[in-house]
This record gives structure tokens, C-alpha cells and sequence, in this order.
């Protein structure tokens, strides 16, 4: 009974991890999640994160016990014809091998190991485009009137601008950025271009004095999407500082090419 409860425990929470494993490779980032209230089976990212982990030292538990109880047959494969134990036997040279390549290739860049790793980086990149990148590091979570000083955005333009759009009078300016838009179903993204929409001025000044968390990541598109810049603008301030580049181009790659660093290409858009 121990041995067969022993082993469909290890198989159960080996396709759970599994399943966790790859919702983990596609979610997105931990800030745009937050940001955009990311949920998948009605679940967040941290519900997520946190059943990976449980489960996951579930799954290694129960391996572990499965392989006590069968460290008989597991020896067994690490003898000879002649019956003599040989740990480097030949089944556990090629494992060996086969893990010594993905460690090693994972390290040094190699495909295919580079390849799934920028598959899911693109992922990532990808929702963040969607999504939007906060302005700063946890702002869903910040009253109104916290997030508007921080970004010195107008209060009480920015409550103006929630009424025109058909928010209540229970959204003030003690709501928190993510309840506001939980209570229409919208991502807090979705509040922040209404807010900003109603500021009024030059769009570019309207942006974050400070480069927002994983701003290099981010691509040329993105800072557009993310702020409601006008690409051709950004483009053209771009090529005025000798930096031609392209809307799927990130802030990083064009740092590294002109020896400086993803704030220095902030500060050029911003016109600063």
C-alpha cells in the first residue's frame, strides 16, 4: 500500500509541477503581472508560484521515497554483465553527458537551450506589450492620490477624468489604482492612459522622472504603448542623438551600441 500510495503521489504532483512549470515559463513578468492584474484559471501569478513550490517539495518527497523503495532496481542499473556494481556504467555515462550538454550549454548560450529561454523571454516581451510596464515598482498598489504625486499628475483632473468614463463616486482619491480597475474589470494600465489623457500638455513630459523597473527591457513600441508617445516623435529624437533604431528595438540592445546605459536612452526620449 506505502509503495503504490508512494508512487501515484510522485506521479500526481509530477503533472501538477509540470503544469506549474510552464505556466511559470509563459506568465508574464512579475511587475507587468501585478501591474495588469495577470490571472490564468482564475489563479495569479503568485497562486502560481506558491502551488510550484508546495508541490513541487511534494514531488521531490515522494521521488525520494520512491526511490528507497526501489534502490534495489536503481543499483541494479549501475552493474555489469558480470553482475559487479560500476557506477559509470554506460546508461549513466550518456546521462552524465546529457546533463553536463544542457547545464553547460544553458551557460555558453547554445541552441536549442538559447532558443527556449529567448522563446520565452519573447513571451514575456510580448505581455508586456499588452499589458503595459508600471512607472513604478508596485504602483497598482498605491491610492490615487499617492500615484498621481508620485507622477505629478493632477488629483483632481485625474478624478474628472474617472467620472467622464463612467466610474462612480465611491472611486476617490484613497482608492487604490488596482480596485479602481478591478471595479470596471479593466487593467490598471487602462486607468493610468484615462488619467493621463485628461493632464493635458506635452505627453513626453508626462512620462516617470525616474526609469520605471525593467525600462532596458523594454522596447522602443512598448515606451510608446506604455506613456501614449507618438513613435514617429520617438524615433526621430532617437536618430537627432545618432541612434537610429526601430520600434521592436530595446532600450538595452541601443545602450550597448552607443556605450551607454538604458537610462541615457530614457533621458533622450524624454527629451531631458
Amino acid at each position: 500500500m506505502f509503495r503504490k500510495i508512494t508512487s501515484l503521489t510522485a506521479l500526481l504532483s509530477f503533472l501538477v509541477t509540470l503544469v506549474t512549470s510552464v505556466i511559470l515559463y509563459i506568465v508574464p513578468e512579475g511587475r507587468v503581472a501585478y501591474w495588469a492584474d495577470w490571472h490564468l484559471l482564475g489563479m495569479t501569478k503568485t497562486q502560481w508560484g506558491d502551488v510550484h513550490t508546495t508541490v513541487g517539495t511534494l514531488f521531490l518527497i515522494a521521488l525520494l521515497l520512491h526511490v528507497w523503495l526501489n534502490w534495489k532496481p536503481l543499483i541494479n542499473y549501475m552493474k555489469n554483465r558480470a553482475r559487479e556494481l560500476v557506477v559509470m556504467t554506460t546508461p549513466m555515462i550518456v546521462s552524465f553527458v546529457l546533463v553536463f550538454v544542457v547545464f553547460a550549454g544553458t551557460l555558453a548560450g547554445l541552441p536549442p537551450m538559447s532558443t527556449l529561454l529567448d522563446f520565452g523571454a519573447q513571451i514575456k516581451e510580448d505581455a508586456t506589450a499588452t499589458y503595459g510596464n508600471p512607472p513604478y515598482g508596485h504602483a497598482e498598489t498605491s491610492p490615487l492620490k499617492k500615484f498621481c504625486g508620485f507622477l505629478g499628475l493632477n488629483v483632481d483632473l485625474a478624478l474628472s477624468a474617472l467620472r467622464e468614463a463612467g466610474f462612480d463616486e465611491s472611486v476617490n482619491e484613497d482608492s487604490l489604482i488596482k480596485d479602481i480597475a478591478r471595479s470596471r474589470g479593466v487593467s490598471p494600465q487602462y486607468i493610468y492612459d484615462i488619467i493621463r489623457a485628461k493632464q493635458g500638455g506635452d505627453p513626453f513630459s508626462l512620462m516617470p522622472v525616474q526609469p520605471p523597473e525593467g525600462t532596458g527591457k523594454m522596447t522602443v513600441a512598448v515606451i510608446c504603448t506604455s506613456y501614449g508617445l507618438e513613435l514617429e516623435e520617438v524615433l526621430a529624437r532617437l536618430k537627432n542623438a545618432g541612434i537610429d533604431a526601430a520600434p521592436e528595438s530595446s532600450f538595452k540592445t541601443l545602450a550597448a551600441e552607443h556605450d551607454m546605459s538604458p537610462i541615457d536612452i530614457y533621458r533622450i526620449v524624454k527629451g531631458e
